[in-house]
């Protein structure tokens, strides 16, 4: 199933221009995975290490507290009586467990939109002297994809302050697309997979390969502009990656970073 072109009925993303160039950032053995297995590994967003991922501001969440307060003064007073705070807590204890519980619903690919190379991401994102960046654009992204069976989705990711800013109310996509401004410094892409769950927001991660996400075939050829190796890499690190692509018939430019 391609990746989903937006139109007035979709779900509210931020979808990037298809002619930005963006890339991504591997260690060696998820380089060796990508080009061996022709897939791409989705991460679980539960399983991420920034607790502010999938979740939303402070501001948003009072707002959305006082919206409900007064929807349930005004809507549901013969049911709950003189309990309106407690029914507004209860109610706000649901909410946040539902979106804890659909974080471990949605996996995740990120990369980043791509001008010049940046230290810090080649510093952060891969194993420094053995560090490997694909580039490529949204518009071959999204043809890399048009033959994959799963339903995936693709967005800007909108960066904000988590103590004073707001994400809008409405839809269980906003948080997945909106990171603390600490992470500005990615620009980043994202593409989002929503597994098939069952009431109550229930998935039986058993089930898959890896229960921290899933692996969802991609066509290389389509994907890959341009392989470069980290600034920091040895010769035969150059080599190794050379000699990878020849095994696995990866026909595309290799080439040391700007920054060497």
């Amino acid at each position: 199933m391609p990746i989903e072109i937006p139109n007035s009925k979709s779900a509210p993303i931020y979808f990037p221009n298809e002619n930005y160039k963006i890339a991504r950032y591997f260690d060696l053995v998820k380089f060796i995975s990508l080009i061996q297995t022709q897939k791409v590994f989705f991460s679980r967003l539960d399983k991420f290490e920034d607790k502010y991922e999938g979740t939303v501001t402070e501001v948003t969440r009072l707002e959305y507290t006082n919206w409900y307060r007064d929807f349930a003064e005004r809507k549901l007073q013969d049911i709950i009586k003189d309990n309106l705070e407690e029914h507004v807590y209860n109610e706000m204890l649901n909410e946040n467990e539902a979106r804890e519980n659909y974080k471990k619903l949605v996996c995740v690919s990120c990369w980043n939109r791509y001008s010049s190379e940046s230290y810090a991401l080649w510093k952060i994102y891969s194993d420094l002297s053995k560090g490997i960046m694909i580039t490529t654009s949204v518009s071959r992204l999204i043809e890399a994809f048009n033959n994959t069976k799963e339903k995936i989705q693709l967005s800007e990711i909108k960066y904000i302050d988590y103590k004073t800013g707001r994400i809008p109310l409405g839809n269980m996509n906003y948080p997945l697309i909106h990171k603390n401004i600490h992470y500005e410094y990615e620009k980043e892409i994202r593409l989002f997979h929503t597994v098939n769950f069952t009431n109550g927001l229930k998935y039986d991660w058993s089930k898959e390969e890896i229960e921290f996400g899933k692996y969802l075939e991609i066509n290389l050829e389509n994907l890959i502009e341009e392989i470069v190796i980290s600034p920091y890499a040895p010769k035969w690190f150059f080599d190794l990656v050379y000699n990878l692509c020849e095994l696995y018939n990866i026909k595309k430019e290799i080439r040391y970073s700007d920054l060497k």
